[in-house]
């Protein structure tokens, strides 16, 4: 669905018109995990807002109806019907007064907002003819950051033979999914440690798999192996979270538990958690992203900026967020610019190095549609 105001004619900055359509693009990786077994092709639903002067920001949501109860349709219908209609005629640069006006019309809906987020932060970026980390507090990964790439629950053999295959290519951080069944995955994890390099770190995600005695064992089983684990047990379970952290002293990463910045506050005070995962489908973008990167480093906690899938849009937001927060010892999971620099219908220019990714220097996010980049 496309919106046109340009017979209106109105300011160079404000928006003009919009888009809102949904993509198929096949995952360049698929993790069975906890929840089941990874589509091979995902939809993402992929926004434009452009100015009375033809400048276009892009935004994505990538569904993951499992965290925020929201799938591509449904996100497409609230972003079409009520979102963006409220940003009709909007200043582009007014960003937190644009996101208010979409939580005055519908409250969550985190997913659907984050693709506004991201195009307003594209948009504004290519306006001020600055990369988008410039308008969240600016540069604080001079050098970049490492990423990891994510190996779903399989057997142990594929699963070693996909981590052999990553760290030839220079990474040195591997998240394992785990959470189905219990001593499998204590023997999957050990026989990985033992086939990859001593200077390859392990992280295990067990997507609220385990309940709490089965997370205590599996985790004290490998406390000597994993950087950390990420949700071990559900969500909403903060008392059962701060009882493994004391049972087995394996660093705990939330992610399910956390889409707000209340959120964070609920885990901060139950002591539950040593790291958090940011995802702006969960957060509704940019801004709830840096809101609770700014929590968390107030309570000593560290983040870690995850893709859920995103293609090199969405994907690009998680970017320059990770390139706005303090150092970290923690690879973030954005990844796809290593792996693979464009598909069939987006592209990015985010320069990488080996498993890092560097700082983009161009205007925006650096990333867009395929078609966006084609002759006319």
């Amino acid at each position: 669905m496309v919106y046109n105001a340009m017979s209106n004619p109105s300011p160079a900055h404000t928006i003009a018109s919009w888009s809102c359509r949904i993509i198929h693009v096949p995952t360049h990786s698929r993790l069975d995990t906890s929840y089941g077994v990874a589509e091979a092709v995902r939809p993402h639903v992929m926004v434009t807002l452009t100015t009375g002067d033809g400048v276009t920001g892009y935004g994505e949501a990538s569904p993951l109806p499992m965290f925020t109860g929201e799938t591509a349709e449904s996100i497409q219908l609230q972003l079409q019907q009520l979102l963006l209609p409220a940003l009709e005629k909007c200043h582009s640069l007014d960003i937190d007064d644009n996101l208010a006006r979409l939580d005055e019309r519908l409250p969550g809906n985190h997913a659907a907002k984050a693709a506004v987020d991201i195009a307003l932060h594209d948009l504004a970026g290519k306006l001020l003819g600055q990369p988008v980390y410039r308008l969240l507090g600016g540069l604080r990964r001079h050098a970049g950051f490492p990423v990891t790439r994510a190996i779903g629950i399989g057997a142990i053999q594929d699963v070693i033979d996909q981590a052999l295959k990553w760290t030839a290519m220079g990474f040195k951080t591997l998240k394992i999914k785990v959470g189905l069944k219990p001593q499998e995955d204590i023997a999957r994890v050990r026989a990985l440690r033992d086939a990859v390099p001593a200077d390859v770190s392990i992280r295990i995600d067990a997507n609220q798999g385990y309940d709490v005695p089965d997370a205590i064992r599996v985790l004290s089983a490998l406390a000597d192996i994993v950087q950390y684990c990420e949700q071990p047990i559900a969500a909403w379970n903060l008392r059962g979270l701060r009882q493994i952290r004391a049972a087995t002293g394996v660093r705990i990463l939330v992610d399910e538990s956390v889409h707000t910045p209340r959120d964070l506050l609920a885990v901060i005070e139950a002591q539950a958690a040593d790291l958090v995962a940011i995802k702006l489908i969960k957060c509704g973008g940019l801004r709830g992203g840096r809101l609770i990167g700014d929590l968390a480093g107030l309570a000593g906690m560290h983040c870690v900026v995850v893709s859920p899938f995103e293609t090199h849009v969405g994907a690009a937001a998680g970017v320059h967020l990770a390139l706005s927060l303090p150092e970290s010892p923690f690879a973030h999971e954005l990844s796809i610019f290593n792996v693979e620099a464009r598909n069939q219908q987006t592209v990015a220019q985010i320069p990488t190095a080996r498993d890092v990714v560097l700082p983009p220097l161009v205007p925006g996010l650096g990333a867009q549609l395929e078609e966006a980049t084609s002759p006319a």
